[in-house]
């Protein structure tokens, strides 16, 4: 059976996460250009509210992204670098919780749009089934 080095399972987490940030940045703007009519003559402030968090063009995104990276990367960092250590351990067993949290948002946001919504394909294809192969291998 294959198997990869745990260092090396965390730090290729990073490289999972970055497909789907590109997803998101990739088809943001064009989306929100292309989905504008799912909250026109709507009152549903839940659909409003999704949206204009979605509406935002490729290089602001971008942007945010950037932050997110840098956070994931100091928490896999910190798990590489400390791999026994059981404090870091919680805390990267809690990031990946949340990780999979905002994967069930994608999940949820396209429920209620009843669209696509940006990171979608790579949050159900690829995040969360690495983030589920993580916690087998760390628990």
């Amino acid at each position: 059976m294959f198997s990869i080095e745990l260092h090396n399972a965390i730090w290729l987490f990073l490289v999972i996460f970055m497909l789907h940030d590109f997803e998101e940045i990739i088809s943001v703007e064009n989306w929100s250009r292309k989905t504008s009519y799912l909250v026109e003559n709507t009152n549903k402030r839940l659909k409003i509210l999704i949206w204009n968090f979605w509406k935002i063009n490729s290089h602001s995104f971008a942007k945010r992204d950037v932050v997110i990276f840098l956070v994931g990367s100091t928490f896999v960092f910190l798990k590489v670098e400390f791999i026994d250590n059981s404090w870091i351990a919680n805390i990267f067993l809690f990031f990946l919780c949340f990780v999979l949290l905002h994967n069930l948002v994608h999940i949820i946001q396209t429920l209620i749009l009843r669209s696509y919504t940006p990171g979608l394909y790579t949050a159900i294809g690829l995040v969360t089934p690495y983030t589920i192969y993580l916690f087998y291998r760390l628990v």
